[in-house]
């Protein structure tokens, strides 16, 4: 594979629990993540649960592109963790780590060859990287947002 992406932020003012069940809300994905066009559950499953697949319909840098993931691991409220199946080849997740009461430490890690090959080669540009990690960014402070005024 290629450099893994790995990034952390800290969330003060919400529940661990609370933050574990917001991000396991696939659908509502869009409304706090930039860069998101859609996330669903394909498939017969209905929520997120090891062997539920999990599509994400990106959009950066007037680029779309989708992957499909299959989920290896759910461990409330702690951890979600896949495996690229469409779109992409690899792994990624997220982490939330109580860091002391209402403050959360969420780890997002990607590890990942994108398709077709010449997206990938600009996907491991270090501009893109740093479009990408501006995105989380950004990204994990609306939801934040979002958390503290619902």
């Amino acid at each position: 594979m290629n450099d893994p992406v790995q990034t952390s932020y800290v969330i003060r003012g919400i529940e661990r629990a609370t933050l574990f069940a917001e991000m396991m809300d696939i659908e509502r994905f869009p409304e706090w993540s930039f860069g998101l066009k859609r996330a669903w559950i394909p498939g017969e499953h209905t929520s997120l649960v090891p062997g539920a697949s999990l599509g994400f319909e990106l959009s950066a840098v007037g680029m779309t592109h989708q992957v499909i993931s299959e989920i290896t691991a759910v461990e409330a409220p702690s951890r979600i963790a896949w495996r690229y199946t469409s779109g992409a080849v690899g792994i990624g997740g997220w982490t939330l780590e109580e860091a002391s009461p209402r403050v959360v430490r969420l780890t997002l890690f990607t590890d990942y060859e994108v398709e077709p090959a010449w997206l990938n080669k600009i996907a491991h540009k270090p501009f893109f990287r740093a479009v990408t990690e501006d995105l989380l960014r950004r990204s994990v402070r609306r939801l934040e947002k979002k958390l503290k005024t619902d």
